[in-house]
């Protein structure tokens, strides 16, 4: 919810249009908020599995992979960044 929220913000600020583009762009980074979750969620339950305390389980599973977490989603950040500086029909497109 919260990304669809920053997104909403970006698109009145910057002046653009919710397209099909701009749907799919959604549909991405829910699916990565989903994805990223998941991961968490697992690495949680596998310390909690181990007979852990609840807390402990969610501080050490979640602090175990936050580093890789947050790599990743800057690597996909910046594989899609150029796109936003795209010039001719290309960005116009995007835009």
């Amino acid at each position: 919810p919260l990304s669809l929220i920053g997104m909403g913000v970006f698109l009145q600020i910057f002046s653009c249009s919710i397209n099909l583009l701009t749907l799919l762009a959604f549909v991405l980074a829910i699916g990565l908020v989903v994805d990223d979750a998941i991961v968490v969620v697992e690495n949680i339950h596998r310390h909690y599995a181990r007979h852990q305390d609840p807390w402990r389980a969610c501080l050490e599973g979640s602090s175990e992979i936050a580093s890789a977490i947050v790599g990743m989603t800057i690597t996909l950040a910046a594989v899609f960044a150029p796109i936003a500086f795209s010039q001719g029909l290309t960005g116009s497109l995007f835009k």
